[in-house]
Order: C-alpha cells, then structure tokens, then sequence
C-alpha cells in the first residue's frame, strides 16, 4: 500500500513539474512577441497574418520557432500556412 501511495504520490509530482515547464514555455514565446515580428514584415498581408495569430494562439512550440528564425525563413514559414 505504502509503495502504490509513493509511485501515485511521484506520479503527480512529474505531472506538476511537466505543467510547470509547459507554462514557462507559454511564457518565454509569447504572442507579443510574434506580432511584433509580424508588424515587421512588410509583405506580409491581413489573412497570412490572421492564420499566423491563430498557429501560436494553438501551440508555443510554433512561437518558439517563429522567434527564433531569420526574418527571410519566418516569411518562408508563413508562406506554408
């Protein structure tokens, strides 16, 4: 009994650590961010700008992508929503 309390106990804790590390990744690459790479993009227009918002409002890994590329590879990401 001691045991299955102690793994469900380890259980939870990987779960809030795993939570944890998700928000903080919801909060290095923030939408901020990526408009304000987006306002500096010349060509790029409302509906590619529209889609862009609604790819990092899903997912932070794509915002971390995003922040992370040249301006010339961001247009070329874009170009493939």
């Amino acid at each position: 009994m001691n045991e299955t309390l102690q793994s469900m106990a380890e259980a939870v804790k990987a779960r809030i650590k795993a939570s944890k590390a998700n928000a903080e990744s919801y909060k290095r690459y923030t939408i901020d961010e990526c408009i304000n790479i987006l306002e500096t993009m010349e060509a790029v227009n409302d509906e590619i700008f529209m889609k862009a918002i609604e790819k990092f409002k899903q997912d932070p890994d794509d915002r971390e992508i995003f922040v992370n590329m040249s301006l010339a590879r961001g247009m070329v990401w874009l170009g493939r929503l």
